[in-house]
Parts: C-alpha cells; structure tokens; sequence
C-alpha cells in the first residue's frame, strides 16, 4: 500500500514510473553495498585475525567453535560441526557471490555474527579490537627492508587489521610514533643518568678518601705529639723539644727523633701525602670536563685557585663546597632523573606484555600519557615521605639486609606510580583522622 500510494503520488506530480525505478535502485544498492561492507568485509576480516591468534595458542583450539550449534539449512534438524563452520567461513568472499539470494546472505552474516562471537570468547582477554589494533600498530607493510615497495603486493596482518577497523589506523599510528619516542627519550636518558651517576659516584669517593685521609693524618699526628710528650717528661726542661709534627718529620730532623717517632713519621708522611693528594684531586674533578659542568648551575667557589706566585693550588676548604654539590645531585638531581627513567621503563615494559598478549586497544595511548605523568610525579615527590636513613628505606631480602640509595627509591616510586599513590590515600586517611569509605550494604 505504501509503494501504491507513493508511486500515485509521484504520477500525479509529472514523475513517470520508469524515471522513479531508475533513481531508487542507487540507493538501495548503497545501502546494501555498506552493510555487506561491514559484515562481509570488516567482520569478515576481524574472524581471520581471531583464527590466526587462536591457532598460534597451545592453551585453546579453534575446533570449540563447533559450540556455537549453528543449524545446518541444507539439512533439516541437524547442526553445522566445527569443520563444516571453518569451511562455511573459509567459502566466504567479499564481495558475496551475485548468485546468493538474499537468504543465503542473511544465513552467512548470522553465521559469520554468531562465530566472531564464539571466537572472541575464545580469545578472552584478547579481543578482534586489541588484535587489529596490536597489529595496526606493529605496522607490517610490504615494503622490504630498504624502503623499496615489493613489485607483487601481499596481504599482511596489518591490512587485514586495517580493513577489519578502519577507524583504529590513526590512533594505533599515532600510538605507535609516541612509544617511538618514548623509546628514545628513555634511551638518553638512560645514558644520561648512566653518564651523571658515574661522575656523582667518582666525586663522591674523592671526597670521602680526602676525609679517610684527613681523619688518618689527624690520629698520627695525636700518637707523635704523645710519645714526644711521654720523652719530654723524662728530660729535664731544657732539653725537652716542642716542635710541631711536619718539622720533627721533615729530613732536617727526622734523624734526630727517637725511634718510635720515626717509625710514626713513616706513617704520617704516607697519610700527609695522601691527604694532599686527595685535595688536588679533588680539586681537579671540579675544574676539568665532564665533571666541571656539574658545578656550573651551583655559585660556590671550588677547584684550583691561583696564588700571588701565579700557581695554581688546591685548598681543602674548597672540598666542603664540593661536596655540597655533590651531595645535590646524589639528594634531589639523581633520583629525579631515576624517577623518570622507571616510569619510562614501566611504561615500556606494560606495553611490551600488552604487544605479547595482543591486547594493545585504544584507550591505552591515553592511559600511557597518564601512567608516565603519574609515575614522574611519584619519582619527583617521593624524596619528600623517604630518605635513605630512614627506616623505610630499607627491605628484607632472602639475603639479608638491602639498603636502598635515594635513586632507587625514586626509581622504584616511578616505576611503580600506582601503587605509590595507593599509599598516599591510605595516609591521608591516617593523618587527617578520615573515616574510611563504608561499603555499601549487602541487599538479601
């Protein structure tokens, strides 16, 4: 009746009949062609994908699919088996063969429905959207490997993937650039962080030998005053000699000392020349490349400093400065660039199992920028709950005792962001006295 009415209507405004079948068939057969698209092609496309996952798992088969009981129309009562499901699928092309009626067709997309249904159970935790996108955002192309297209294209995962979810290639491409650059900015600053650690740690030996030394210079120096004071007491004042340590010790008069004292000069010139050594070195590492750029950013006066004789000497006062700057860049510098470094490698690291299991999706390009700001914030602000000397910052192992440094904290509050903001919350309630969240009751 309403074809009826239609076509009267359409004779009374001057349209003939033949120009009205002539200009709906267009449509009608874009309307088909895009469902056919989206069920011939695009689900079609996303069922191989499942079949070539699952058949790579040793845990499950594709042969389950012959749970689906899909219900054979060539024969009445009975129902499709797991082969004669794989076979209806493999006969299937798009676009669908002219010859099928329209029953035909509905009977395939039911099938082809009901079988991306089974095999997406199968697949679980994976999914056709994690697996298009997982190989979206690999990228396979038939280019090969010196940039040059191959003559015969072939037909890869990834363009299967891309006709399965045509709206995945721009967030998996982008996806893919930004772990790219992840990628390289963790791998300078890995080196970065390599590169400062070592120089940190070398300068931190230096000025610790010069207190070692210091400490040691100042103990031989108390035992020579003693035993001088212990043969004062026995002579008669003035034969008694109150000279100082570098003078009894020096060639002038070091024949003239008892032997215990020349035997504790000995040690003390070999520990006075070590404490000088230790301050020239130390002063070098403040004046020469790489370790001088680390002073640059820190007004102190350090290093080699020229006398009124125009030569350069190093003083022990300028030590403390040193390692003052030192101890910066091992407090707060360090574990900074630490902190960064775990939260890149979390985030790699999840990405990477994410890619094994393909169960990359979209939603992960937004929850990586996030994990990467949560896991620098962690590193950042974590020297503000812990420090190295305290009680937390220490683990039992089944070795033993394991102490961690300032930078494995950070490195461990970075790569582990969620679970240290999970402490967060659980202060909060601890400190401002908050009742924690009630559940809700339980309905019987």
């Amino acid at each position: 009746m309403i074809a009826d009415s239609l076509g009267d209507q359409t004779h009374r405004g001057g349209i003939p009949m033949a120009e009205l079948h002539v200009a709906n068939p267009p449509v009608a057969q874009a309307q088909s062609g895009t469902f056919d698209e989206l069920i011939f092609s695009r689900d079609l496309n996303e069922v191989h994908l499942l079949l070539d996952y699952i058949s790579g798992r040793p845990d499950v088969h594709i042969s389950e699919i012959g749970d689906i009981k899909f219900p054979n129309r060539l024969v009445a009562g009975s129902i499709l088996s797991a082969y004669e499901v794989l076979q209806r699928i493999c006969e299937m092309r798009y676009p669908p063969q002219p010859a099928l009626d329209i029953t035909a067709r509905a009977d395939n997309a039911a099938l082809l429905l009901s079988v991306k249904d089974k095999l997406n159970a199968i697949a679980y935790p994976a999914s056709g959207v994690t697996i298009a996108y997982t190989y979206i955002f690999l990228a396979e192309t038939d280019k090969s490997i010196f940039g040059k297209t191959r003559q015969e294209p072939r037909q890869t995962r990834g363009s299967v993937a891309q006709t399965a979810y045509p709206g995945l290639i721009t967030s998996a491409k982008r996806f893919r650039w930004f772990h790219k650059g992840v990628a390289r900015v963790g791998a300078v600053l890995t080196l970065f962080a390599a590169l400062l650690l070592w120089i940190v740690v070398f300068g931190v030996q230096v000025t610790s030998r010069f207190e070692e030394d210091q400490k040691s210079a100042a103990d031989l120096t108390n035992q020579i005053y003693a035993q001088a004071d212990k043969e004062n007491a026995a002579l008669p004042a003035g034969q008694q000699t109150h000279d100082p340590a570098p003078v009894r010790c020096s060639d002038e008069k070091i024949a003239q000392q008892s032997n215990p004292i020349k035997l504790l000069c000995n040690q003390w010139s070999y520990y006075q020349a070590r404490y000088d050594k230790s301050i020239s070195d130390a002063a070098s590492f403040a004046n020469h490349w790489p370790s001088k750029w680390l002073m640059w950013p820190f007004p102190t006066s350090h290093g080699i400093q020229q006398n009124r004789g125009d030569d350069y000497v190093a003083k022990q006062e300028n030590i403390q400065s040193i390692t003052l700057v030192l101890s910066a860049y091992a407090s707060y510098v360090l574990p900074v660039v630490f902190g960064v470094v775990g939260t890149i490698a979390s985030f790699l690291r999840d990405i990477g199992n994410r890619i094994t299991c393909s169960l990359l999706a979209p939603r992960d390009e937004t929850l990586g920028i996030i994990r990467l700001i949560i896991g620098a914030i962690a590193g950042l602000a974590v020297g503000l709950f812990f420090t190295p000397a305290s009680v937390a910052a220490q683990v039992h192992s089944g070795a033993g005792v394991l102490t961690l440094s300032a930078s494995a904290i950070a490195f461990l509050a970075g790569y582990g962001g969620d679970g240290f903001f999970r402490m967060i919350d659980a202060m909060i309630v601890r400190v401002f006295s908050l009742d924690p969240p009630s559940r809700a009751p339980v309905t019987r």
